[in-house]
């Protein structure tokens, strides 16, 4: 962990500099920053505007979200996600409103006797055009049924945080993945 915020932060001092100053309280970051504006054949749709994040963006996710869940602690969800959340989740249905997603997510936990969550990366960004913070999580989850069965499973999410620093969207992405 140690060495990821390492990571974190030379990628941050590389991408910081001083002349361009930002509002640091609409940012929801402690330093001044220019975004590196990426080139490429395409336009991106959203933003291919992007500097680093606020690091603490991470930990609420990574606390929340995945901690809780690995261990079927989901009433602390109202703590960490917006009334108005919206989740797209891998199996291609949304949910819309805390409440609602809470109902989901114990109703799905409750499938499990055993989770396992191994978070690989944790990428806090903030998007300079469109002052908007995310968090990319890149994960594994070993999960057991109440069968006994275990599955593997390979997930990415893509979480929006708001101007209150709570989770208001959610992109969930993942896939199981093979035994050689």
């Amino acid at each position: 962990m140690k060495k990821f915020f390492l990571v974190l932060s030379a990628a941050a001092l590389f991408t910081a500099c001083n002349n361009e100053k930002e509002d640091a309280d609409e940012k929801g970051m402690d330093k001044e920053q220019t975004a590196v504006t990426i080139k490429m054949p395409y336009t991106a749709a959203y933003s291919a505007s992007f500097v680093m994040g606020n690091p603490d963006y991470a930990t609420s996710i990574v606390q929340g979200s995945w901690k809780d869940w690995e261990t079927n602690n989901l009433d602390n969800m109202k703590s960490w996600v917006a009334d108005t959340v919206r989740v797209m989740h891998s199996d291609n249905t949304m949910v819309m409103g805390a409440d609602s997603l809470m109902a989901r997510w114990k109703s799905g936990r409750a499938k499990y006797s055993s989770v396992i969550d191994s978070v690989d990366a944790v990428i806090p960004v903030y998007s300079t055009d469109k002052k908007e913070n995310w968090v990319l999580v890149w994960a594994r989850e070993i999960n057991t049924n109440l069968d006994g069965k275990i599955d593997t499973i390979a997930i990415m999410e893509t979480w929006r945080i708001n101007k209150d620093g709570k989770a208001d969207m959610l992109l969930q992405y993942d896939r199981a993945t093979r035994k050689k």
